[in-house]
């Protein structure tokens, strides 16, 4: 029994999906365009997903299609923020590299899947209010991230490596442009500028050696499950790699002859510091359960070698392909977790701006339909993103 229909891209449930996705688009920078116009309705348990082979959009009928009417629900404000945040998330890997052929701190392991959903979340959680207001849905809050250990893990490390001179803005824009793979790049770059600024004008390729050295304590064991757990396993890995990642910036002063910049503006050298203080292991319960990669590659040699993803099963806490959906997500605007507020709406991230939003005659004026010789949409959650993920070492000769 088939599932899907097809949704006539002449009918106003097309237009709107397109005009959403459009806005979408337009609120943060992209890469690429991967949809290929091609929207299905579908009766299957699931939010929705984009197939990346034939780049076709999936959206539950019930539970996204029915609440995208153009204007808020006066009976349904909770479905109906999950339903835009359903399409803001596909948008966001709609518009995403994945791939980086060539770049030596690439990380074309099933690391970059979890870290991938994770930024995935973080943007749609820090911009599903504006979006939903641009869009016409005035007032609806933001409902609990669908990945939340991704999204706790993701939003923890962002706090951790940005800063004053490589904001949260700043990593949010480029994770959005991509590529995938080029995700732990982006945070060791974060890190490089915010807290190792004597060497972030050093020639290239010491600057990417250095990002190399970076990544290395953040691939941890965990990140391929992240996406199929709650939040505080989430934050307990962050915990741990924090704990790894502050080292390697020790080790790196010390082998530089740089100072540490005390919080009172005073600095002084690696030696002197106070130890941390004693970081709390993740959660052994949690943790325990969720390794499934039988053939992953050692994160010690993600970076500057030719890893494999793992080929084991994954665990099925929740749909592992497309975006499932909450239970209970907030209808009141009230604050999520890892978002700023202000008092007429959140903003979008702290210690930046976004791009500006388009205006509400713009928004008016866009076409309503896609042309499939425009786009080519995304990477399909969990499983079929873990494909587009691997296609990079996929099509390469084993070692």
């Amino acid at each position: 029994m088939d599932l899907d229909r097809e949704v006539p891209p002449d009918s106003a449930l097309y237009a709107e999906v397109v005009r959403l996705y459009r806005i979408a688009q337009s609120l943060r920078p992209r890469a690429v365009e991967r949809w290929n116009g091609v929207l299905r309705a579908t009766s299957a348990d699931t939010m929705g997903g984009l197939n990346p082979r034939t780049g076709v959009l999936r959206l539950s009928d019930d539970r996204v299609l029915r609440h995208l009417t153009g204007r808020v629900s006066p009976t349904h404000p909770r479905q109906q923020v999950q339903a835009l945040a359903t399409v803001l998330h596909e948008a966001t890997h709609g518009g995403m590299q994945i791939n980086a052929p060539g770049e030596p701190n690439a990380v074309p392991t099933e690391h970059s899947r979890g870290v991938m959903e994770g930024f995935a979340e973080v943007r749609t959680v820090a911009d599903v209010e504006l979006f939903a207001d641009v869009a016409g849905y005035e007032g609806l809050s933001a409902g609990d991230p669908q990945y939340p250990g991704a999204f706790a893990a993701t939003t923890d490390l962002m706090a951790h490596v940005t800063g004053p001179a490589y904001t949260r803005n700043d990593l949010i824009n480029d994770s959005c442009r991509g590529p995938a793979v080029m995700h732990f790049d982006q945070f060791a770059n974060a890190a490089l500028v915010n807290h190792l600024p004597e060497l972030a004008h050093r020639d290239p390729r010491t600057q990417q050696e250095i990002r190399a050295q970076l990544i290395q304590p953040m691939l941890h064991a965990h990140w391929p499950t992240l996406p199929n757990t709650e939040g505080p396993t989430g934050h307990a890995v962050a915990t741990e790699i924090r704990s790894s990642l502050d080292a390697k910036l020790d080790e790196l002063r010390r082998t530089y002859q740089i100072s540490t910049p005390h919080t009172d503006g005073q600095r002084t050298t690696p030696g002197d510091r106070s130890p941390s203080p004693a970081r709390p292991a993740a959660r052994a319960d949690a943790l325990d359960n969720l390794r499934f990669l039988q053939a992953q590659a050692a994160p010690s040699g993600a970076v500057g070698q030719r890893p494999t993803l793992g080929q084991g099963s994954r665990c099925h806490r929740r749909p592992a392909t497309e975006r499932q959906r909450t239970s209970n997500p907030p209808s009141a605007r009230t604050p999520s977790p890892g978002a700023p507020t202000c008092p007429r709406r959140r903003q979008v991230v702290a210690n930046g701006s976004a791009p500006p939003a388009p205006s509400r005659e713009k928004v008016r004026q866009m076409p309503a339909t896609i042309h499939d010789s425009t786009i080519s949409f995304r990477a399909v959650r969990h499983d079929s993103a873990t494909a587009a993920v691997g296609q990079y070492v996929a099509n390469r000769d084993p070692d």
